[in-house]
């Protein structure tokens, strides 16, 4: 079969820490001679490809209204386009079904939905959001489109809530030539990266070190990222040393932190949009070579892991549990951290999701053909 060429529509910035999934996809679809053009609000982006076009539409609009007025500016962009139609399929994010898709089947370009996670903001916005992802599915299964999921949790839950069945699972990777063990710094190390917001039960993190150092535990913790939380814990770093703070960092730079580190935090409460999950930080992790510690529930949980590096407890023993897995850690860290980097060699590459993934367009496009 001839290249494909991608339309990949968008909501989400190639900025946002949960762009890893965009970069590694778009970048399996180059290696293997398919262009991307790829269309959403960032001004510029750090990838440079022949193959590859990035369209700009930055659009101002306040929080919670971001998406729809970038749909609509996607819309406006795509209906003056000419493409091929034996040759073009387009990845339509769910923040953007409604304004985006009319066009593509006015102009009988076969589309596919991208869901990377549910909504998962708190309050307000977060429930405002459930109206344009359930009404994305619909059309998606309306039109009889495939849908991408991260987990077989959030697949059953697509099929649940909205009736869709064909969807495929593409878990979330990781770059195992990018992020691996390192020189680990000399006192003991937690780590946590991500959204540094309140309902993801970051304070957890904070006590579990505060309770380490308060038992004579010499344990510092590192928090990577931004978030409501952000003035809260600037304040209590001010005045207690084992918590360090850094801001939101691109890849490269995060890879090098994780390195050093000794123990990976996955405190995301056992709530609905945290089970649908696959976070890219838990395999971020084990590539690293860390051990991991985390609340249980299926969006943390993985097929085939020693509970001596990787151990999930219930929310409510997660600091009682947590003092026993820093102490095990600490008193045999170096053969846990070689068991977890190679499980993450084993399991966790990014090549199986990318090679499903494109199987599925070929399969999509065919089938319109």
């Amino acid at each position: 079969m001839k290249s494909m060429h991608v339309l990949w529509l968008t909501a989400r910035s190639m900025a946002d820490l949960c762009s890893t999934t965009q970069r590694n996809l778009i970048g399996g679809l180059l290696d293997q001679g398919h262009r991307v053009t790829f269309v959403n609000g960032d001004e510029k982006i750090p990838l440079e490809h022949e193959a590859f076009i990035h369209v700009s539409l930055p659009t101002r609009a306040r929080r919670g209204f971001q998406a729809r007025a970038l749909g609509k500016a996607i819309a406006a962009w795509l209906a003056g386009q000419t493409v091929d139609r034996d040759s073009t399929i387009a990845v339509v994010e769910w923040r953007v079904v409604r304004q985006v898709v009319p066009v593509l089947e006015s102009a009988r370009i076969p589309w596919t939905l991208m869901d990377r996670s549910p909504p998962a903001d708190a309050g307000l916005l977060g429930r405002l959001q459930w109206r344009p992802w359930s009404s994305a599915w619909r059309k998606a299964k309306q039109s009889s489109t495939e849908g991408f999921v991260v987990s077989r949790a959030h697949q059953a839950f697509v099929g649940q809530k909205t009736g869709h069945q064909h969807t495929t699972v593409v878990r979330a990777g990781v770059d195992l030539e990018r992020f691996k063990p390192g020189e680990k710094r000399p006192t003991f190390t937690m780590v946590y990266h991500g959204r540094l917001d309140r309902h993801r039960g970051v304070l957890a993190c904070v006590m579990l070190a505060q309770k380490a150092r308060l038992e004579g535990l010499d344990v510092d913790l590192m928090l990577i990222g931004e978030g409501d939380l952000q003035p809260a814990l600037e304040e209590i770093a001010r005045t207690h040393e084992f918590l360090k703070l850094h801001s939101t960092m691109e890849q490269n730079q995060l890879a090098q932190h994780l390195a050093t580190c000794h123990l990976g935090l996955l405190p995301m409460p056992d709530r609905r949009v945290w089970r649908l999950a696959s976070p890219l930080k838990r395999s971020e992790y084990l590539a690293s070579g860390l051990a991991v510690f985390g609340i249980a529930h299926e969006g943390h949980a993985l097929d085939g892991v020693d509970p001596a590096w990787f151990t999930l407890v219930p929310q409510e023993d997660f600091h009682i549990d947590g003092l026993k897995f820093i102490r095990a850690q600490m008193s045999d860290f170096d053969k846990a951290s070689v068991q977890s980097r190679a499980y993450a060699a084993a399991h966790l590459s990014w090549e199986p999701s990318v090679e499903s993934f494109i199987q599925k367009l070929r399969d999509v496009l065919q089938s319109d053909s």
